[in-house]
């Protein structure tokens, strides 16, 4: 599937050749594979943290939601400023190094504050791949494919929250039996302490990679661009002004179908304990394991679908690949209401988790054709930031709190379904708009100089 990146139009500079592209975008799916897992094992562990810290569901989706999300957010804007005057490859480089000393640091927490603060840290250090990882593979691949290459960058993030349950379950039934009585410093730990300290060991060799991969020049394969349509403007917030509409409900509608995809990563394991009592271990493998299916094959389809829609000179295709995937998210989370056994619930939260991702490569594919390149890192971290405001931080915590309104343990099923059918008439009513709006407006925002389009 790396093949589909490696277009057959001329390189206008050496560095990116064919094996160099592949190598970029592999690297940089296999790092957002990897910031995933140390994401999202602590959905894994909510039940033995529960049960060593004495937390509620609420201070488990706080963990999980405003610590990491809120922070991995509103970071991610500073981040980008950087990331529009300096190397994307070391700030790749230092928010790796970040996040995996943090996660590390999760390990050795025996408080709620001293864990949260560690999970602050891990939002911080994340914060950088996105928007750098971006402007980067912007910057090497050409335009037809691009919303193929970041679905493949992308697809590291599904990849890796299958990855976190897989390794996330195996890492922890090893650390259930390994005897530390006689090791110094670790002998005290619990078994999901040093699953989080054996998790953050692979950012060692990320760090190497990332030293294999060169800066590109800005802008260098889309110079066309910058001079097609309206007058582009030079400063973030003017760039949002000018296109605020476009922006605004992309922003809004993909930020709430993709919490609905948080959502299930995030409270599925505790539900399938719960309600089904399911072992860890099982659910590791289990649940992990569908996820590396559905889940990049999702991402994968609605980014080889957008790009074969716009190929075909289809109007508004990006945006009408968003929308089908809300529609049917939210048809897939009505009928999982009727689900009356653990597996049917397990099915059909695979068909959840596929048709949400869909959004997921194409959403930021659509923010790279609008944005200008002065203004591209800032523009996809504004995005990045609604889009984990409201998926990671908004959607775990309210799930938790909802939960702990209702006494019995069928509350956070309910909590879950409740809050994933409004979050998808939210995302459908936006990318509705969207759709309307992109195929009136201009000459379609998101096309090619040249391209044909047909309404």
């Amino acid at each position: 599937m790396l093949a589909v990146v490696m277009s057959t139009e001329p390189d206008p500079s050496e560095s990116t050749g064919t094996g160099y592209r592949v190598f970029v975008v592999a690297t940089l799916s296999a790092a957002m594979a990897f910031s995933l897992v140390d994401r999202f094992a602590l959905s894994l562990l909510f039940e033995p943290i529960k049960a060593d810290l004495g937390l509620s569901d609420t201070q488990l989706g706080l963990l999980h939601g405003v610590a990491f999300g809120l922070f991995y957010a509103t970071m991610g804007i500073p981040i980008a400023w950087l990331i529009d005057r300096w190397s994307r490859k070391w700030i790749i480089f230092w928010g790796i190094a970040c996040w995996s000393v943090m996660t590390a640091l999760c390990g050795l927490a025996r408080s709620f504050l001293t864990l949260l603060g560690a999970r602050v840290g891990v939002g911080v250090g994340e914060a950088a791949l996105a928007p750098a990882g971006y402007s980067l593979l912007t910057d090497i691949v050409p335009r037809r494919s691009l919303a193929t290459a970041l679905s493949l960058f992308q697809m590291g993030a599904l990849l890796g929250g299958g990855l976190a349950f897989l390794a996330g379950g195996k890492v922890l039934e090893f650390a259930e039996r390994v005897d530390l009585t006689s090791t110094p410093m670790l002998a005290q730990l619990e078994p999901w302490q040093l699953t989080f300290i054996l998790l953050a060991l692979p950012g060692v060799v990320f760090l190497v990679l990332l030293l294999l991969i060169r800066e590109p020049q800005r802008g260098m394969l889309d110079p066309a661009a910058e001079s097609a349509g309206p007058e582009r403007a030079s400063g973030l917030v003017a760039e949002l002004r000018l296109r605020w509409k476009i922006y605004s409900l992309l922003f809004v509608g993909n930020a709430f179908l993709i919490a609905v995809n948080y959502g299930n990563m995030t409270w599925m394991p505790s539900i399938l304990v719960r309600e089904h009592g399911w072992a860890l271990p099982d659910i590791g493998f289990r649940f992990g394991l569908l996820m590396l299916l559905v889940s990049p094959a999702g991402v994968m389809f609605g980014g080889v679908a957008a790009d074969w829609l716009q190929g075909r000179g289809v109007s508004a295709a990006y945006q009408k690949v968003l929308l089908s995937g809300a529609a049917l998210t939210l048809v897939l989370v009505i009928i999982s209401l009727f689900a009356q056994t653990a597996w049917a619930l397990f099915a059909i939260i695979g068909a959840i988790q596929f048709a949400s991702s869909t959004v997921v490569g194409t959403g930021p594919a659509t923010v790279m054709r609008v944005a200008p390149v002065v203004t591209r890192a800032r523009v996809s971290a504004v995005y990045v930031f609604m889009i984990n405001i409201v998926g990671l931080g908004l959607g775990p915590t309210l799930v938790g709190f909802l939960s702990d309104l209702q006494p019995d343990d069928g509350g956070v099923l309910t909590a879950l379904r409740g809050f994933s059918i409004g979050s998808c008439i939210i995302a459908m009513l936006c990318l509705w708009k969207l759709q309307r709006h992109s195929a009136t407006s201009e000459v379609d925002a998101f096309s090619e100089p040249g391209e044909a389009i047909q309404h």
